[in-house]
């Protein structure tokens, strides 16, 4: 214990201990990065502190935040939280790696990215899909011209799942399945077929209780006439979590296994499938970048920007379910 109080202010303060938390206490305990864990109910944060070898354990975020061996906070509280979270340890001095979506709203995003400009600080989102080996290697075929121009991609992400706790208030979420897993989707259309530009989306007949939509079909308008289409939901019953996305362009197609485990390429330079077993998840390059960027100064990839654009996606396609209409993404 008493090294952890010595210990100089590398530390990452994990604010949330549920499911996602886990997966960076995993990620930071395998890079070496020092943790606090931080939990409205102590009992909680000591329980996940002992389990992840965390230095302490907070029952108060706020107390957390201005621990001296604190550089940077991850905060993994329900989407509601994010913007009051974020903002407590900014105003800590502390950079900050925001689960997805960055926030519901766009004021509160804009309001998260101005305080931490104003403070120097980084902000990052915790798009863990922009960090995939599998999802690099799709954007490299892409960029490199491999798969010609692009002509379509389409993203599908379809099981049966029944979510509990939060998920079920959509005051906690800010919508259903899109906003929610479905955002990584959006986020890798965005980065692998250009800014939307026009979105229409259609919802199903509901089969599972959840705060907003089980499931989405989103179809979008790209740079360059390009197409792209989204399908995810978690109300399909009797189907396997079917999980791929496809890139076409005119010189050939990109078949990904959305679980990161392999890219199948078939075109006009014959075929080829290339398989990825380390981080396939991304959550070890995610928690790298972020360290980077605190320790450097420079921006990540997936920044407070990103999360933005992401999420202007998502309200557009919940404006377009509202509306019934297509309807333009605000910039």
């Amino acid at each position: 214990m008493l090294a952890s109080k010595l210990m100089a202010a590398r530390a990452l303060v994990l604010l949330g201990c549920g499911w996602i938390a886990r997966r960076h206490a995993a990620a930071a305990r395998r890079l070496g990065i020092p943790l606090l864990a931080a939990s409205r109910d102590l009992a909680r944060a000591r329980a996940f502190a002992r389990e992840f070898g965390a230095a302490d354990a907070f029952g108060a975020y706020e107390d957390a935040v201005r621990d001296p061996r604190a550089a940077g906070a991850i905060v993994c509280t329900p989407h509601d939280r994010h913007l009051r979270d974020a903002l407590t340890a900014l105003e800590a001095g502390l950079h900050v790696l925001v689960e997805k979506p960055i926030a519901p709203r766009l004021a509160e995003v804009d309001r998260m990215v101005g305080v931490a400009d104003a403070a120097g600080r980084i902000l990052m989102v915790a798009e863990n899909f922009r960090f995939m080996p599998a999802f690099r290697h799709v954007h490299r075929l892409i960029a490199s011209g491999r798969l010609g121009e692009l002509r379509e991609l389409h993203l599908v992400a379809r099981g049966y799942r029944r979510p509990g706790g939060w998920r079920l208030d959509v005051g906690a979420s800010g919508g259903g399945v899109l906003i929610d897993a479905g955002i990584h989707h959006v986020h890798n259309l965005r980065w692998w077929g250009g800014e939307p530009r026009r979105v229409f989306a259609l919802a199903p007949p509901r089969t599972v209780a959840l705060g907003g939509e089980d499931a989405v079909d989103l179809l979008a308008e790209l740079p360059g006439g390009v197409v792209g289409f989204l399908s995810n939901s978690l109300g399909a019953r009797g189907l396997p979590r079917v999980q791929w996305s496809t890139v076409t362009g005119t010189a050939g197609t990109s078949l990904a296994d959305n679980r990161g485990r392999w890219v199948l390429l078939r075109g006009e330079r014959g075929t080829r499938l290339s398989l990825f077993f380390r981080d396939t998840r991304g959550h070890l390059a995610l928690l790298r970048a972020f360290d980077e960027a605190m320790r450097t100064g420079r921006a990540p990839e997936a920044d407070g920007a990103a999360g933005r654009r992401d999420l202007a996606v998502v309200l557009a396609a919940y404006r377009s379910l509202a509306e019934r209409r297509p309807v333009d993404v605000e910039c």
